[in-house]
């Protein structure tokens, strides 16, 4: 679709959307610049994760249980479930109790301002993660963050494993491919993606008993999220007995969908139905009667007024085809790299000790859905790599902004990092040296004779850093980045092919000098 949301929006009659609402429950508004005082920052301990299965592990895991690591944690109805404050389960679907009960409507997002925000912007290239092999959950986040496992629905402890084996997870994961091979959104399976790229965790596991459900269910996601604005969702496929790949593919398009903002339809053939049993269903391209009373009750349809921008006002149908398309395009590959351009500080700059910086990060990509992280490193220690999952720290001119005060004597690299769904990372790096420290050298993460930095592994974001906190370059599925000089001033723009076989990420930094893409993104000045 090429017609902006919000001119979809501003085109609804007054009556589409109802005076009783309440606010979007997966938006956050821009707040502006993170404040911290360095003087508070110290350098960030690493810990080893703790080993757990990997996709190949599957099939040994379904003859041999125990040989989970962690072991699958056994839970029984009732054991620590609680939803949300003010949400209610429906079916496979947990609501705003104000949107069931209440009889009002989402209050609509102003989407111009939304799309403003770095990698907000229609249609976005997106990932879904089908996570076979479990995840330490916890329900604290209060929004779903795939990221760092933060599900409003978790019970908080060890996810389990699926215990179907690898053949059928495989059928899974091809008959998701293909549910959705029309639409800019990849599939994979193999890896778990960086922490600093959206994506939509699906948990393809357990029984509705590991979760906080008061009912049974086939599958569950929390619902009307309309618009997609939360990119870091959590769903859930309870796989435990299923043995139907068509079943369980079809439950885990519908999840992911409902997380995306769609609802139930009657039409038997859609993805979005309750009536599909065992055939292999599809997202509709027709405006397809929406299942209300007659599925989950009355005033469960959470997105309509977004339906009916398709479908007409008044209609109660939905074109699963049409919405699709509008978040995330068609499948066409994305094979430009984001922009990633430090404003400020200046690369250099000389302070006195106690004085301030304006950390600002200029982000673009041609697509929405791009991520990024901004690392600081005093004298070669890392002291803060936070992502800014939300995109709530994004000053009046859109730019990513961290206000770092109070700073210390010594020598800042500032580091940031955009990675989009094709796998090309892009990279900027600056040095402000503050008071008498001494000027930073010309050396970097050592390197082997194949190239590849020996540097340790940045285990937040699966970044490789070398001792000063310098990070680059992202492959999948084993292609190569290819990185050239080019002379410019600072930065690196690193681009990879995208793989296929449906996400094995490794990240590594090549020397500084040399054989760095250098890219800035032009400017007014």
């Amino acid at each position: 679709m090429s017609i902006p949301f919000i001119v979809l929006l501003a085109a609804l009659a007054p009556s589409t959307i109802a005076a009783g609402t309440f606010p979007h429950p997966h938006y956050r508004p821009p707040r502006g610049p993170k404040v911290l005082d360095a003087r508070t920052l110290a350098p960030r301990e690493r810990h080893e994760e703790e080993r757990r299965l990997t996709f190949e592990d599957l099939d040994a895991f379904a003859r041999e249980p125990s040989r989970a690591v962690p072991p699958p944690t056994k839970r029984v109805p009732g054991d620590n479930a609680r939803l949300p404050e003010g949400w209610v389960q429906r079916g496979n679907s947990v609501l705003p109790r104000a949107l069931v009960e209440d009889g009002l409507t989402v209050e609509p997002v102003p989407l111009a301002a939304f799309e403003d925000t770095p990698g907000n912007k229609y249609p976005r290239k997106h990932t879904l993660y089908l996570n076979f092999v479990g995840a330490t959950l916890s329900s604290e986040g209060v929004i779903d963050n795939s990221a760092e496992g933060w599900s409003t629905l978790a019970k908080d402890g060890d996810y389990p494993v699926f215990s179907g084996g690898e053949t059928l997870a495989l059928a899974v994961v091809q008959a998701v491919e293909n549910d959705l091979a029309a639409y800019g959104v990849r599939v994979v399976y193999l890896d778990r993606p960086p922490k600093m790229l959206p994506y939509t965790m699906e948990m393809v596991a357990g029984q509705w008993t590991d979760t906080a459900l008061d009912t049974p269910a086939g599958g569950v996601a929390s619902g009307v999220d309309c618009g997609a604005l939360n990119q870091r969702r959590v769903v859930y496929t309870f796989a435990e007995g299923v043995n139907s790949a068509s079943v369980l593919a079809n439950t885990a398009s519908q999840e992911a969908a409902h997380a995306w903002g769609l609802d139930h339809s009657v039409n038997c053939d859609s993805v979005m139905s309750y009536c599909g049993g065992f055939s292999d269903q599809y997202f509709s391209t027709e405006c397809d009667p929406l299942c209300e009373e007659q599925c989950q009750g009355a005033g469960t349809i959470g997105c309509g007024y977004v339906h009916e921008m398709y479908c007409g006002e008044g209609s109660a149908q939905q074109n699963e085809d049409a919405e699709l398309s509008f978040l995330f395009g068609t499948s066409d590959p994305d094979l430009e790299p984001p922009t990633c351009d430090i404003l400020s500080p200046e690369d250099g700059a000389q302070l006195e000790p106690g004085a301030d910086v304006e950390i600002r990060v200029a982000l673009d990509d041609d697509y929405g859905g791009m991520g990024w992280q901004i690392t600081v490193a005093k004298d070669g220690e890392v002291i803060f790599d936070d992502i800014d999952y939300a995109k709530e720290f994004i000053d009046g001119e859109s730019n990513a902004a961290i206000n770092l005060n109070m700073l210390p004597e010594g020598v800042y690299e500032i580091t940031a990092v955009a990675m989009d769904h094709a796998d090309h990372t892009t990279m900027d790096k600056v040095t402000v040296v503050v008071g008498d420290a001494p000027a930073p050298g010309d050396s970097t993460g050592a390197v082997d004779s194949t190239g590849t930095s020996t540097g340790p592994t940045d285990e937040s974001t699966g970044v490789m850093t070398t001792g000063d906190g310098d990070s680059s370059g992202a492959t999948e599925g084993g292609t190569t980045t290819v990185m050239q000089d080019d002379g410019g001033e600072k930065g690196c723009a690193c681009t990879s092919a995208p793989g296929s076989d449906g996400g094995r990420w490794l990240v590594f930094l090549l020397p500084a000098t040399g054989w760095l893409l250098r890219r800035r993104r032009d400017r007014a000045t």
